[in-house]
């Protein structure tokens, strides 16, 4: 029986529950006489295949099932629910969009770690497209910088602005680099993560986003900061040469980009927001 997705379950271990049959999202599995989990033939991975979405070595009670040449045991287990929620209640309500930050690199050890993490968050179909361009280095960002920078002004003097841009805002802009911060564009971000995807195939511009919001999350909880950027994606449209520079594929969208690193302000406590939760709470009947 052909089993791409290299699907093991062990028969000894299945305490037969069904809890595998009602997640997987493709009804691989089935319960045999006996009363155990077995599943059918897996000859290739999408809609009428195997997700890649691991929710059957998941949600196994028992560690029974191995699949994609994962264990169970190699599994991080569910954080306590009573410690985790109000952790995670603090950093969302904590967490600042940075515009200030020391200039040191970070370790390329822990960014390794949260674009591991990173890894797991929602994207549509379970496709798993995302890549990231990464700039990591001080100096490698400061000469992409002064690039966009040098390109960027020399497109304002011949009348051409990024979208929702025009000449009096690009003049502000200017004025603002000299009394606000200096670098308006990336806010002096010692880092750049750009989250891409395949423009055309399933939900690419929702997982990018979501790339970038939850990459800004990790950041807060590891001692980073990072802020989400949009402005800097329409320069980098007007300039074609620097986009290849990147190495992001010409069929690849990019519609966020968060510039990160050791923040140099901290902030003692969070905001209170004045907005009004606005909620429509929906009832048919």
């Amino acid at each position: 029986m052909e089993n791409l997705a290299n699907l093991t379950i062990n028969r000894d271990q299945c305490i037969g529950c069904g809890k595998c049959i009602r997640t997987c999202p493709s009804g691989i599995f089935y319960l045999d006489e006996q009363k155990k989990a077995a599943h059918i033939e897996i000859k290739e991975f999408g809609w009428d295949g195997c997700w890649k979405c691991q929710h059957c070595l998941a949600v196994c009670p028992e560690g029974a099932i191995s699949v994609l040449g994962k264990r169970p045991e190699n599994s991080l287990l569910p954080p306590d629910k009573n410690k985790s929620g109000p952790v995670i209640d603090r950093l969302i309500a904590n967490r600042r969009s940075h515009r200030r930050f020391v200039k040191k690199n970070v370790d390329p050890s822990l960014i390794r770690h949260i674009l591991e993490v990173l890894q797991n968050a929602p994207n549509g179909g379970n496709k798993s497209q995302v890549e990231y361009t990464l700039i990591d280095d001080i100096e490698q960002m400061d000469i992409f910088r002064k690039l966009v920078y040098q390109r960027m002004d020399q497109l304002a003097e011949q009348g051409i602005y990024a979208e929702s841009f025009d000449e009096t805002s690009y003049r502000q802009l200017k004025e603002a680099e000299k009394t606000v911060r200096p670098d308006m564009l990336f806010c002096s971000a010692p880092h750049l993560l750009i989250p891409h995807a395949p423009a055309g195939r399933g939900c690419w511009q929702q997982d990018t986003d979501i790339a970038c919001a939850y990459f800004e999350l990790l950041c807060s909880a590891h001692g980073l900061g990072a802020v989400i950027m949009s402005y800097p994606v329409e320069v980098l449209k007007l300039m074609p040469d620097l986009r290849e520079m990147l190495e992001i594929p010409e069929n690849h969208y990019f519609g966020m980009m968060a510039g990160f690193g050791f923040p140099e302000i901290s902030y003692a406590r969070g905001v209170q927001k004045e907005d009004e939760l606005k909620v429509h709470r929906l009832c048919f009947t």
